[in-house]
């Protein structure tokens, strides 16, 4: 079961009030419904099942309960979510403790934020920080901006260890400042890390220093330093400025990725406020990992010259894959593998030419700068020009290596259309024969194949040599699974659908609660009622129902051997998403609970839920061993 804190917010928060202050809901019958908020339509499939505190819309296919509602209208974490509607219920969440868990951990950020404050300080106030006061007039830095983001000034450390001298009066010893990254040990005792430098606080989202970044003003090496990585602070997981870009990127849906830390201040000055940096780095899945959920289009602006192209492309191999794995089904969108299509947010490129950085160009001309992220072009389109720029149109090996290179990128291009849009491009530009492009691309996606089948294989053979007793490794989804857990409700009620009497010979009883999608659960309570076999239903899910059986009768006859082996497969599918759910909710409220009995409880909640997950991943893995993949056309 999910946390009781949880439950009670979800039983006292009305849905339909919820739902009410952004689309107007008639009732119908036990349901209420309206136009979707998510999509264009003018006949409404929008439906609000007030007794099961869920939506769901039979158009675009989104649904959840209130807190995907939250989620989704206003781009919001699960904590964000959970907060909100607590608050909305009255509902008292366990507070977050005083005093950090870990003293020492909690000496390190008193550290840090005392440090950001001193540095503001000295730059503000100190006779040593004039050349950076002078530096950041120059480059069009204004009072407020400095306020903002509390730029400070690190002085000099021949002098002596200024910020360690004055930390220790606050009581923080030498331990907390090393933590922290602030210091470094040598054999003249303890010295800054950072001097003679501006300093830039790197904040998390929600505004706690976490490190500093430096730009000397001299000819000291290097130009930018970033604090040590310590247990609070890794660049690859840090976006500079996010705390203050993410209301804008929730409310727009587009964030802008930079590289340096005037790249985002000046733009924030003039008022393009959803600009973060990526610290100077290529980019990082966890990078995107912590914007990809709140905005719909994310535009990365880089370098045109050579190293800024290299990184770019390091960035696109990473982008592909991250938000590749954060795509949702597309209802009625069939890829040209057969599965659901996925979408997530869309990665595009804006080069920034000319040789200036954008808050040169944002100081100089912000028209310009609002014209270069219009332009900004989707990431296949970048990879493309950037692999077919210099290619020599009569070396026949040249262009054969350019296809090759391109093929793993189109490869991940789902949807047949834009598929046959970027071949027809490539085959364009090379002056070649389309034909020879596409199977240069089905050769990559069977290498790919090969290549995956090659690694589950091996990780199966490490599963059979692991001592007794350890953990095997999540299996490994198949290729002829479906897409996503998700697309295993609708799966599993389409079979249903097909064959009812499948209902009772479920390899592990579901309970109709285990289903997300509110229509699967209603299908599924009425397939296990029925006796004879007819399922009967009102309004529209009976159409619904009516539309599965249609789709399932068009399928290829499948033996009972194979039906079985799909439906042990989307049962585990199903435990496995929702037990991965429940410790995620367990392990979000254990960072927010006060007391020492609140944090046993559900330690051994995760512990128990953890073992359960466990156990499902065995027998997914097991089952995988000894069975042939089950059929997954219903999808």
């Amino acid at each position: 079961m999910a946390d009781p804190v949880i439950d009670e917010v979800k039983a006292r928060v009305d849905i339909t009030d919820l739902i009410s202050q952004r689309v107007q809901l008639k009732r119908a019958g036990r349901y209420l419904k309206g136009l979707c908020p998510f999509h264009q339509e003018k006949t409404p499939s929008f439906y609000v099942y007030p007794d099961q505190g869920t939506y769901h819309c039979y158009g675009c296919g989104k649904g959840g309960d209130a807190f995907t509602w939250l989620q989704e209208t206003e781009h919001v974490e699960f904590g964000d979510a959970l907060r909100r509607l607590a608050d909305r219920a009255g509902v008292t969440l366990p507070q977050r403790p005083a005093a950090h868990a870990d003293p020492r951990a909690k000496a390190a950020v008193d550290a840090l934020a005392e440090a950001a404050a001193w540095y503001h300080d000295q730059l503000l106030r100190s006779r040593s920080a004039q050349p950076a006061r002078d530096y950041l007039v120059r480059r069009g830095v204004t009072a407020e901006t400095v306020r903002r983001f509390q730029l400070g000034w690190a002085p000099d450390r021949r002098a002596t260890a200024q910020l360690a001298d004055h930390l220790r009066t606050k009581g923080l010893d030498d331990k907390a400042l090393l933590d922290a990254g602030l210091v470094r040990e040598t054999e003249r005792g303890m010295q800054d890390y950072m001097a003679s430098r501006v300093v830039f606080p790197i904040r998390d989202a929600e505004g706690r220093t976490r490190g500093f970044g430096g730009r000397t003003l001299g000819d000291a090496q290097p130009k930018y330093l970033n604090s040590p990585q310590t247990a609070l602070f890794d660049k690859s997981a840090t976006l500079y400025g996010l705390d203050l870009a993410r209301p804008t990127i929730r409310r727009e849906g587009v964030a802008v990725i930079v590289e340096g830390y005037m790249d985002v201040v000046l733009p924030h000055q003039q008022g393009f406020t959803n600009v973060v940096a990526s610290l100077g780095t290529a980019l990082t899945e966890r990078q995107l990992d912590l914007i990809k959920r709140s905005a719909q289009s994310i535009v990365l602006a880089l370098d045109s010259d050579a190293a800024g192209q290299a990184a770019t492309l390091r960035g696109l191999e990473v982008a592909r894959q991250a938000l590749s794995e954060a795509s949702r089904p597309v209802p009625g969108r069939a890829t040209r593998t057969g599965h659901l299509q996925t979408q997530s947010a869309r990665l595009k490129i804006a080069v920034v030419a000319g040789g200036k950085d954008p808050d040169e160009i944002v100081r100089e001309d912000p028209d310009a700068w609002r014209a270069i992220v219009a332009a900004a072009v989707p990431m296949i389109d970048h990879k493309i020009n950037v692999t077919l720029k210099d290619v020599d149109l009569g070396d026949p090996s040249a262009k054969s290596a350019a296809v090759q290179d391109l093929a793993r990128f189109l490869v991940q291009v789902s949807d047949p259309i834009e598929w046959a849009h970027y071949v027809d491009v490539v085959a364009h530009r090379l002056r070649t024969d389309v034909r020879a492009v596409r199977e240069e691309i089905d050769r990559a996606a069977r290498a790919i194949r090969t290549d995956a089948r090659r690694r589950a294989a091996q990780e199966r053979e490490r599963d059979r040599s692991r001592p007794e007793g350890d953990p095997p490794a999540a299996a490994q989804p198949t290729e002829t699974v479906m897409a996503g857990e998700d697309l295993a409700e609708e799966q599993l009620v389409s079979l249903l659908a097909l064959e009812p009497a499948l209902a009772r010979r479920l390899p592990a009883r579901l309970a109709p609660e285990d289903f997300r999608r509110p229509e699967c659960r209603e299908l599924y309570r009425t397939v296990l009622s029925t006796v004879d076999g007819r399922v009967s239903l009102d309004g529209s899910l009976q159409d619904y129902f009516d539309g599965l059986v249609r789709k399932a009768r068009r399928q290829p006859p499948q033996t009972d051997s194979q039906m079985e082996a799909a439906l042990a497969d989307m049962v585990r599918r199903i435990k496995e998403r929702n037990l991965k759910q429940r410790v995620l909710e367990a392990e979000y409220l254990l960072r927010e609970v006060a007391t020492p009995d609140e944090q046993s409880a559900l330690i051994k909640q995760v512990a128990q839920l953890s073992s359960q997950l466990l156990r499902v991943q065995l027998e997914r893995s097991r089952a995988s061993l000894y069975t042939s993949p089950p059929v997954s056309s219903l999808g």
